[in-house]
Parts: structure tokens; sequence; C-alpha cells
């Protein structure tokens, strides 16, 4: 599940340049604010004794999480910005950037969540970035639908006595599949989102056993192995939208400097993640050749002996 970081700037087969349609939006990109800069939510107020104890410490213990977490926004958000050079500034670009803000709130909201504990709250956010960023990658190529949806978008529905918008349907699973990085995390925020039986006792019975189900209702405490999970899907699904930005130059015409800094920011991200234990999720074929997820590394505070939860 690894991209080497000197992939970045490399085409694999992704069509971004050549891909304007013959159909015209009649919109036209007439602004586009993009922040100057971008750091991750502050400390809540009101937060419960839990969850303050978790936003202190995912600080000291998950810092280089953090540190490249905010510096992967900020990146993000600068090379964002080049889709506004005049050139660039066309309703394919528009396509792009308005999935790429979504998953970028995602990505900034989930963190801020993971800090205080909420570690199950975090997880559909995780699998609602991924959605829009394997949306970016599979526009290019099927760009006439959402050209098709803004030449009907903002009449007016007269027996609604609205503004017709339209759902503009559009969810890009082939993506996904394809892209080994997504696909896993995607199975796994998938199955920990729904109310399964298995994780639902992981967030709300951590302790229980054959023997015991300990339930701690609304549980805030930190946890180091959701943390350490969920801050690295973040991490690896920040790499993957920039991976995706790299390939976009006519769309996303970066500077030369900032591109060197993507690439060198992806290459500390690879680097950080495969650095000592952390707790992470595998793919396990069981007896019967069924695919499950299998936690490594898994426990909830740094002395604590680590186990492996089989889901």
């Amino acid at each position: 599940m690894r991209e080497p970081a000197a992939a970045i700037g490399q085409n694999e087969g992704m069509t971004f340049e050549g891909d304007l349609s013959p159909l015209d939006a009649p919109q036209r990109v007439s602004g586009m604010r993009v922040p100057d800069s971008w750091a991750l939510p502050g400390k809540p107020e009101g937060l419960s004794p839990a969850a303050d104890d978790a936003w202190r410490q995912t600080g000291f213990v998950l810092g280089d999480d953090l540190r490249l977490l905010e510096a992967g926004l900020d990146v993000q958000a600068r090379f964002a910005a080049s889709g506004y050079t005049p050139a660039a500034r066309t309703m394919t670009m528009a396509a792009l950037a308005s999935m790429w803000s979504r998953a970028f709130l995602c990505t900034s909201d989930a963190v801020a969540l993971v800090r205080r504990g909420a570690y199950q709250s975090a997880i559909p956010l995780v699998r609602q970035a991924i959605e829009h960023v394997a949306a970016q990658s599979a526009l290019p190529g099927e760009i006439e639908s959402f050209l098709e949806w803004a030449h009907h978008a903002y009449g007016r529905h007269e027996q609604a006595r609205a503004e017709d918008v339209g759902l503009g349907h559009y969810f890009s699973g082939e993506a996904i599949a394809g892209d080994e990085h997504l696909r896993a995390i995607y199975r796994a925020a998938s199955d920990l989102g729904r109310p399964n039986f298995g994780p639902t006792a992981l967030f709300t019975a951590n302790e229980a056993s054959e023997r015991r189900y300990p339930l701690v209702f609304a549980d805030e405490a930190f946890h180091l192995g959701w943390a350490e999970l969920l801050l690295g899907w973040l991490l690896r699904i920040g790499t993957r939208q920039l991976h995706i930005a790299m390939h976009a130059p006519g769309h996303f015409p970066a500077s030369r400097e900032l591109r060197d800094e993507v690439v060198a920011h992806v290459r500390e991200v690879d680097g950080h993640l495969l650095e000592g234990a952390r707790c992470r999720l595998e793919e396990h074929a069981d007896e019967s050749g069924r695919r499950r997820h299998l936690l490594t590394d898994f426990r909830r505070r740094p002395g604590d002996a680590s186990k492996r939860v089989l889901l």
C-alpha cells in the first residue's frame, strides 16, 4: 500500500491534459477564494475531562502525525490556489477543485475529532474524503457528466417554487477499487463506520472479553491504537490527493518550487508511516478465504501490551 514519493510527479496513465469537452458549460469561473495557508483547528472549549486528556495526549504522543497533517493541508491549499491562473480557470478545474475542497475539509475536521477522542465520529469523514479524492481521479475522463449537470443546474422549478440545482449524482467506485491505497482504507472505514457488532464493541467496550462486557457510554478517552490508525489513514489520503494534483498541471499550474515541496512532503510522510510500530489495519484471509480486518499493535496507552484484533 505504499506509493514511492518519486512517483508523485510521474504520469501513470491519468488523463488530465487535453481532456476538455466540446460540451461547454454556461457558467464561468468568476472567482475562487483559497486560504493563503492552513492550520489545524484549535482546541474547542467545553471538552469533557476525557476529551481534554485525549487532546493533550494526542499532541504529546502523535505530534509528528499532526505536524505532517498540517503541513500537507497547508501545501494543498497553496497548490489549489494555482487553479485561479487565468489559463486554468475552466469549469473542469472548478469541478476538480470543488471535490478537492470537500475532501480537504473532511480531512481537517476528522483530525480535530481524532484529537478529542471522537474516533468513531471521524471514520465517516475518512470515508467521505476518499470518495471525493477518488472522484477527482475519475472526473477528467467523465467530465461530460459534470458539464451536462451544469447545463441544467440553477434553473427555476415552478412546481416546487425553488431554484433547481439538481442532485447531479456522481460516485466513482471504479476509482476507489483501482487504487490499492484508497481501496483498503475505504473498505475498512465502511465496515468500522457501520453498526457492525465487532467495531461497535471496540468503540464502546474496549476491554471486553469472553467473560465481561464493560460498557463505556460515549467513550472519549484517549486510545493510542485508534489515533495512530486514523491519523495514518488521513496522511495517506493526503498524499494521494497531492498525487492527483501533481498530475493536473493544466488545471493547477503550481510553481516548480511548490511541486518540489510536495515531493519532499510525500517522501517524509512515506518514511514516517514506515517508522517503528504503530497501529495498522491489514487484510487477512481466514480458512474459508473470506477477507477480514486484522488490527495490529492495537493498544489504549503507550505502555500497554500491544495486541492483534481480528474483525
